[in-house]
C-alpha cells in the first residue's frame, strides 16, 4: 500500500511539532486531502502548532495551537522555501556586483569632475593645425585652432571668429589648446562607454521585468 502523504506537501510532524507523526494521524489530513480540488489561490483553514517563548521565563517555551489559512500556491512556496535549498541575490553575486557598480560610478563621477575642472575642453567643431610662414630669415612654424563656423571669442573684433592663433609648438597656448582637443575626444569616448553601460543596465532591468516562463522538460524527447 502506498504511503499516505500531505496533499499540500507539508511535513505533518514539523507542522504539529510531533516527531514521527504520520499524515493519516494529522488533524489536517482530511482537509489536506482535498487540496487537489482547490484552485491555486483558493484558501482553506489548517491547524498548526508552534512554540512561543514565555515572557516571564525566557528559557521556557509554550506550545500553542492556532488556525491558519493557506492556499496551494502559498503551500508550494512555503514548502520549497523550507526544503528546496532556496537561494538569494548573494548566492549569485548580484548584490556584490551592484555594490561594485555603485562604487565605480561614484569613483567615475569624482574622476570626471577632476578631469574637467579648471582646464580647457575644446568644442566638437574645432581642430588644431600646424602651419609655416616663410620669411627672409627662414621658415617659422605656428599653430592655430580653427573651426568651420565662427564660434571663438575675438581678440579685437566684435563678431566671433573662426581662428585662434596658438603660436609656436612649445607655447602654453598651443599645448593647452591641443590638450583641450584630447580632453574633448576622451569625454566622447567616456560617453560612448556610458551609453554601453546604460544599455546593459536596461537589459538587466528588463530581464527581471519580463514574465517568467514555465519550462517543463519533455522526457520522451530527451530519452529518444
Amino acid at each position: 500500500m502506498p504511503r499516505k502523504k500531505c496533499g499540500f506537501g507539508f511535513s505533518c510532524a514539523a507542522m504539529m511539532l510531533q516527531p514521527g507523526l504520520e499524515p493519516e494521524d494529522c488533524p489536517n489530513y482530511r482537509t489536506c486531502g482535498s487540496a487537489s480540488e482547490l484552485t491555486p489561490e483558493e484558501e482553506v483553514e489548517l491547524i498548526r502548532v508552534r512554540e512561543v517563548q514565555q515572557q516571564e521565563a525566557q528559557e521556557q517555551w509554550e506550545r500553542i495551537q492556532e488556525r491558519i489559512r493557506v492556499s496551494r500556491h502559498w503551500a508550494a512556496v512555503t514548502m520549497l522555501m523550507e526544503r528546496g535549498c532556496p537561494q538569494s541575490l548573494e548566492n549569485f553575486g548580484v548584490t556584490d556586483s551592484m555594490a561594485l557598480i555603485e562604487t565605480q560610478l561614484q569613483e567615475l563621477r569624482s574622476q570626471a569632475e577632476r578631469f574637467a575642472e579648471g582646464c580647457y575642453i575644446a568644442p566638437d567643431s574645432c581642430e588644431a593645425h600646424r602651419y609655416n610662414v616663410k620669411r627672409p630669415s627662414g621658415t617659422y612654424w605656428y599653430n592655430k585652432l580653427t573651426s568651420r563656423e565662427p564660434i571663438f571669442e575675438p581678440e579685437e573684433k566684435e563678431e566671433k571668429v573662426k581662428v585662434i592663433h596658438l603660436s609656436h609648438d612649445d607655447d602654453p597656448r598651443n599645448i593647452e589648446g591641443r590638450l583641450g582637443i584630447e580632453r574633448r575626444n576622451r569625454l566622447h569616448q567616456l560617453q560612448t562607454q556610458l551609453q554601453i553601460a546604460e544599455r546593459a543596465l536596461e537589459q538587466a532591468i528588463a530581464l527581471l521585468d519580463e514574465p517568467l516562463e514555465l519550462v517543463i522538460a519533455d522526457t520522451e524527447n530527451i530519452n529518444s
